[in-house]
């Protein structure tokens, strides 16, 4: 499952953990615990995101010819 994926899923069950029907102290917890990995989560995607801006893009071209330094006499 892709980190994208993972803060969809966590973001409905925090959504939906309020209705679940368990005790106070569970619900309490389960919503830091969600909560934690949402955060952790999108701080991976954002600096991800930040690193793959800094990076410059691969040169694949071939570099470019020098040009002659001396006339040839033909």
């Amino acid at each position: 499952m892709s980190r994208s994926s993972t803060l969809i899923l966590l973001g409905v069950l925090t959504i939906l953990t309020p209705f679940s029907g368990l005790p106070v102290a569970v619900r309490s917890l389960l919503a830091v615990i969600f909560g934690a990995f949402v955060f952790s989560i999108g701080l991976t995607l954002r600096t991800r995101e930040a690193r793959r801006a800094q990076v410059p893009p691969a040169e694949t071209s071939a570099p470019e010819p020098s040009p002659p330094q001396e006339i040839s006499p033909i």
